[in-house]
């Protein structure tokens, strides 16, 4: 089933409220003032369609045409209000953030079946619903490429990565129990495979290979083109968070308090440390240092290369939340504080540098412009705050938002999943470049 899209603009000044009934006032590619400002005034185009006869200053109105302004005032805002309602993020909402919607698809989940994830790709987006079924989505429109089904059962879908090598061109998507190799062009079947280390996590890919945690406490090498199991490494206890891979190092922490940073391509073991409590949460870096947030109630800076201790900030309360390295920040949201913006290399501070704290709720996602976005999975809340001050700028309830991310971390377009697995892209409606767009971040979990 094809998801439904509208391409190019269309005339809504004509027949709004036409559009609002079809379905097909999806894809306009306008700020969501103009799209507003267009339904609301086409749909009332009736009142100044056709000159109307002059009357004398001094007559008055009958009293029958009160009720009829009444009733276009209430009809004008109900239909502002459907047009919002058809969005996972409503035209009036992007206004807001500086966004623009570029498209959005109809439900793409299974009937009794709710969406698990979407993965952005250059020129398409990969859905992954809870029956098992994969939907190739084109990135410039929203039109449905091809629906295959991996025919899961109980298997819940970890990731869909797109890795087209040498002359296979293959999307791979990983369960809890194994993996399934399709073709992404067709979406046939090519290859089933059952892991001996069972991941727990989302890969990270590096060359050949994905990297992820099990339960049972390993950082395991899978190489996916093949479907072995290459090498793992032993950490103890659980890996709960994503490996974080940067340049050729992979770093990963488990709940008994292990730290391990490791060569990626070997899956060697360049230095280890041991807190005295878990890490469940991911591993931020950046060209210098890693920032490992922990049970142990602390934040942690880590030399890159040794794992010499830069930095320690404590706090109150075990950390769970990801440490997040954007641009020339770093930020953690800190139960009791709030969220906490970190210089990431502070000259002779061993307890770290403050430089501000916000009451943003969630993690931050990623920057436009100069303002941070951060997302709260559990209040479908996305907040944007200053980037320099930490204050609140704007906030928006979504509560039919099931997972935000950015395709980039800074200036990219928006990716929003909604429960029924309606897919929407967003667009920034200014790209200005920002320095340091090019550091590393690691994503907030859902």
């Amino acid at each position: 089933m094809n998801a439904t899209t509208s391409h190019g603009r269309r005339d809504l000044v004509a027949a709004p409220t036409a559009l609002l009934a079809s379905g097909m006032v999806r894809c306009c590619a306008l700020s969501g003032v103009a799209l507003a400002a267009a339904l609301a005034g086409g749909a009332f185009a009736q009142d100044t369609a056709a000159p109307k006869a002059a009357q004398p200053a001094s007559a008055e109105k009958p009293a029958a045409e009160q009720p009829a302004k009444v009733d276009a005032a209430a009809a004008r805002k109900a239909a502002l209000a459907a047009l919002e309602a058809r969005y996972v993020v409503g035209p009036a909402a992007a206004d807001d953030f500086g966004l623009r919607i570029v498209w959005q698809t109809e439900p793409l989940a299974t009937k009794d079946a709710a969406g698990s994830l979407v993965t952005p790709g250059s020129d398409s987006y990969w859905f992954g619903d809870t029956a098992g079924s994969i939907v190739r989505v084109r990135r410039d429109n929203g039109e449905t490429v091809w629906r295959s089904s991996t025919n899961l059962g109980l298997e819940k879908i970890i990731a869909i990565e797109h890795l087209p090598a040498g002359k296979d061109d293959n999307v791979y998507v990983l369960t809890d129990l194994g993996g399934v190799a399709l073709d992404a062009t067709t979406g046939n079947l090519v290859r089933r495979t059952r892991y001996s280390q069972l991941p727990s996590n989302v890969p990270a890919v590096y060359g050949p290979s994905m990297i992820y945690g099990t339960r049972t406490g390993l950082c395991s090498w899978f190489q996916y083109g093949t479907g072995y199991n290459w090498r793992a490494t032993t950490l103890g206890g659980h890996v709960v968070a994503p490996v974080t891979v940067s340049g050729q190092l992979a770093l990963v922490g488990s709940t008994n308090g292990t730290v391990l940073c490791m060569d990626a391509a070997s899956a060697g073991v360049m230095w280890t440390r041991r807190l005295s409590a878990g890490v469940e949460s991911a591993i931020a870096v950046d060209g210098d240092a890693c920032f490992v947030a922990g049970r142990d109630q602390s934040l942690w800076a880590f030399d890159l290369m040794r794992g010499r201790v830069l930095w320690q900030y404590f706090t109150q309360t075990p950390l769970l939340h990801p440490p997040v390295r954007l641009a020339d920040g770093l930020y953690l949201q800190i139960p009791g504080e709030g969220l906490v913006s970190f210089t990431p290399l502070p000259a002779d501070k061993p307890d770290g540098e403050v430089r501000w704290k916000s009451k943003a709720k969630g993690d931050v996602i990623g920057r436009l412009g100069t303002e941070l976005m951060a997302w709260d999975h559990a209040t479908r809340t996305l907040t944007a705050v200053d980037a320099g001050t930490g204050r609140v700028i704007r906030e928006a309830q979504l509560p039919n938002a099931e997972s935000i991310e950015f395709t980039q971390p800074v200036d990219g377009d928006l990716v929003v999943m909604s429960k029924d697995g309606s897919v929407e892209r967003l667009e920034p409606l200014n790209r200005a470049s920002i320095g340091g767009s090019s550091a590393a971040m690691t994503p907030a979990a859902p």
